[in-house]
């Protein structure tokens, strides 16, 4: 689902996505389940296979709990997605014209079903027909959740308790905690109380001569280049097969990279650890 969709594909509804973990009781196994409302709730083993399943094929485009992202639209208020059962229609939009066009994507109908009953849970709790408990976001295990931050996360290379991150478990809720998680750019600051402009992607031009200059990209075509610098000025140059280079750098590629492959168990004991640095 990596694309640009048709603004078609969506409908006008739904109120703000809270970033809390899927609650359901249902038992485990299958991709059945009951109803909330007039939404089908699937089972917790098919939406935890459907977050990894997701993060990897669509998340990049589509964001962090498919509220919209690098170049997709919110897939929680998409029409398909809201008229779909058990990944039927949705598979028959990815693999259709009007997204193939864009990019084709490679999903298997298992792999469809998965991201449709993970979609399917952010639509129940987006709707507020589902048990929505924010205090039970805290479900995670610290310990682990530090293992895991030490470890394979990698957060220790950026990240410390007792530096960037102190005080954060004081600063905000859990469900807040757990969201800047997962989409560190989101909400007033750009994250664990950085700036805007600390974590926002940048441009480095590199002119034949060896001189480089790094600012915020305003426009990066084949034909020319425009930076916004420190300062506020801007600097333009044309360009002519790939000169001059422009290189960009993502200061959360980190965080973008880990979203494809952080497990809903991995999210919990990281909020839980988080939790603790008061």
């Amino acid at each position: 689902m990596k694309s640009k969709l048709n603004h078609t594909f969506f409908s006008a509804a739904v109120v703000v996505l809270a970033s809390v973990t899927v609650l359901d009781a249902q038992p485990p196994g299958g991709r059945g389940g009951g109803r909330a409302g007039r939404f089908k709730v699937y089972s917790a083993d098919a939406v935890s296979r459907g977050l990894p399943a997701y993060n990897s094929t669509c998340g990049y485009c589509h964001g962090a709990r498919g509220k919209g992202g690098q170049a997709g639209p919110d897939l929680i208020v998409s029409g398909v997605t809201l008229h779909d059962e058990d990944g039927i229609q949705l598979a028959k939009y990815v693999r259709g014209p009007e997204h193939s066009k864009v990019l084709k994507a490679e999903v298997s109908d298992s792999q469809m079903a998965d991201i449709a009953a993970y979609l399917h849970s952010r639509v129940i709790y987006a709707s507020g027909r589902g048990e929505v408990r924010l205090a039970e976001v805290l479900v995670g295990d610290a310990k682990s959740g530090e293992q895991y931050f030490n470890g394979g996360g990698g957060c220790n290379n950026c990240h410390s308790p007792s530096g960037n991150l102190k005080g954060v478990g004081a600063k905000y809720d859990v469900a807040t905690l757990q969201d800047r998680l997962v989409m560190p750019r989101a909400g007033r600051g750009g994250g664990f109380g950085a700036a805007n402009a600390a974590t926002a992607p940048y441009a480095t031009v590199t002119l034949p001569s060896g001189e480089s200059f790094k600012g915020a990209p305003v426009r990066i075509t084949d034909f020319d280049v425009v930076i916004r610098l420190a300062d506020g000025s801007t600097k333009t140059w044309a360009r002519n097969r790939g000169v001059p280079k422009v290189e960009i750098t993502d200061p959360l590629q980190a965080h973008l990279d880990l979203m494809t492959r952080l497990s809903d168990t991995d999210m919990h004991n990281l909020t839980a650890y988080l939790a603790t640095f008061k």
